[in-house]
Formats: structure tokens, C-alpha cells, sequence
């Protein structure tokens, strides 16, 4: 795994530090929604998405990826606002009091500023996509929409809390809500590069989805088995009876799960010219990962 964390060694610091630097001006007129909005941005995270954004520009590319360098970075953030929009609103609709250690934005500021803080996270997120890589803009867009991020987070607040579910419900629900924007960033990444061939298209969303999959599982795991200090969640998929893995599958059943979601997309990586080692090593820190 050594190969992602010196990748993310590099890299993280020029993502942190921008992070900051393009959040929209503030205003003397709103000063808790200032705050607010920082807020959202400071409780840490992983970054895990923008990284992928980058890996997969680098493994295509590394010529281009060092002279698209600073656009690079600057659409990786954009990414990191729109991730984080739909974690603000999530924890308004799932009632998480804390995320990653933290009280959440809604249970902080109230909810009527959190969605606000989504809004503006949204909003300015796909201002910055495009300002940098229009086409690769397109397709996360996409992927976090309807269908997509916001068609999952729709069909989790209609299954939460039912009786009465199926498998392939849960199925979808994690393909729209999870896999589809891992499998955005995958396509976006090469296509910043100017990697525009349909194979390599189709070979990425292919290694997004099942990357994104074995993510959510993984999630769902950890929100049962997790240890509290490193996995600071609220844990209320039990409470809200939320439709995951392990609605149908043992604890054991679900970690081959994540095993077998993880081969899926170091499959879809074979026989490309690329270079996949990070790639190779991010997959495998994800699906072992504690928090």
C-alpha cells in the first residue's frame, strides 16, 4: 500500500491548502453561515475521492498529469465540495450528530444553515469543475445526479426504516449513491488527460463502480464492527433500519464480498497500458480500511 500513501503524501498538502483558498468570498452580512461553511471543510476526511481523481490522471498519463498539474488539483476540489455537500445533507436526512469525530454541520449550526452550506458546496464544486476540465465536468455531474448520487439518496429515505425490502433494492441503492460517482471520478480522471478512447472509457467505469461498491460495503461493515475510535460515526444504520449489506449477508459473507468487488477492479485493469500500481495500491488500502 505503500505506493497510494507516497501518492498521497505528495499531493494531499496542494489539495488541503486549496480546499480553502477557492471557497466562494464571504460576506459580513452572513457571519454563522460563514462559519458554517468553513466548518464543513475542517473536520478532516480522507480525500479519498479527489486522490482517486488524481491517481487515475497520473496512471494515464504522467506527462500530461505534470503539466495539468495545477488544473488537476483544482478539479479535485471541486469533488471534495461536492462529496461533502451530499454529507451535510445526509446527516440531515439520517439525523448523524457526528461525523469523523465531530458534530455535524446540522447539529451545529441547525439544519436551515446546513442545506444552505450544501447548496453553496454543490453550486461552487461545479463552478470549479468547470472552470478546469468541462468534459470531465459532464460526467461527474452525471454521475451525481438523477440518475445517480441523488436517485440513491432518494431510494434510501424511501427504504429506511421498512420491513419489507430485496436485495436488488439494496443493490441499486448502493450503485446510484456510492459506485456512480466513484465510477464519475474514474472517467473524468482520464478523460482531463485527454484520454478520449471508448475502451479505456469503459474499462475505468467499470473499475470506478466496482470500486465504489466495495467502498459502500465496506461502510456498511464498519458502521457495525467498526472500533469507535477510529470509525467516529453516529452508527445509526440499526436504528433507522437503513438497507445494507448486512440486511442479507453475515458479517463474514460481506468482507468476501468486499474481496471479490476488489478483484473486479484490479480486473478491469488488465491488459491497459497504464500505470496502475497506485491504483493497485489504493484498492487495497480501501478495502481493508478501519475508518
Amino acid at each position: 500500500m505503500k505506493e497510494f500513501e507516497e501518492f498521497r503524501e505528495k499531493f494531499l498538502p496542494d489539495i488541503s491548502k486549496r480546499i480553502l483558498e477557492l471557497l466562494p468570498s464571504s460576506s459580513k452580512y452572513t457571519p454563522v453561515f460563514n462559519r458554517a461553511l468553513s466548518y464543513s471543510l475542517k473536520t478532516g476526511g480522507k480525500r479519498i475521492r479527489p486522490l482517486l481523481f488524481l491517481a487515475v490522471a497520473y496512471s494515464v498519463s504522467a506527462k500530461k498529469f505534470k503539466s495539468r498539474l495545477n488544473s488537476l488539483i483544482d478539479f479535485s476540489v471541486g469533488i471534495e465540495y461536492i462529496h461533502n455537500y451530499s454529507l451535510v445533507h445526509d446527516d440531515i436526512m439520517d439525523g448523524d450528530e457526528i461525523r469523523r469525530g465531530k458534530p455535524t454541520v446540522f447539529k451545529k449550526f441547525g439544519p436551515d444553515v446546513a442545506i444552505l452550506v450544501g447548496d453553496a458546496l454543490l453550486t461552487r464544486g461545479m463552478e470549479i469543475l468547470y472552470d478546469n476540465f468541462p468534459y470531465s465536468a459532464k460526467v461527474i455531474l452525471q454521475s451525481v445526479g438523477v440518475p445517480g448520487m441523488i436517485s440513491g439518496q432518494a431510494g434510501d429515505i424511501h427504504y429506511s426504516g421498512k420491513v419489507k425490502t430485496s436485495e436488488n433494492a439494496m443493490w441499486w441503492i448502493h450503485l446510484n449513491k456510492t459506485a456512480s460517482f466513484f465510477a464519475g471520478i474514474s472517467v473524468a480522471g482520464i478523460l482531463a488527460c485527454s484520454v478520449f478512447d471508448e475502451k479505456f472509457r469503459k474499462k475505468f467505469f467499470d473499475f470506478g463502480l466496482n470500486l465504489g461498491l466495495a467502498f459502500q460495503v465496506r461502510d456498511d461493515l464498519l458502521d457495525r464492527i467498526g472500533k469507535k475510535e477510529k470509525y467516529k460515526k453516529s452508527r445509526t444504520d440499526l436504528k433507522n433500519r437503513k438497507l445494507t449489506t448486512l440486511r442479507f449477508y453475515t458479517i463474514e459473507e460481506a468482507g468476501k464480498i468486499v474481496e471479490k468487488l476488489t478483484q473486479n477492479a484490479l480486473n478491469s485493469l488488465k491488459n491497459l497500458p497504464v500505470k496502475g500500481e497506485i491504483l493497485k495500491s489504493l484498492l487495497k488500502k480501501l478495502s481493508i480500511r478501519e475508518m
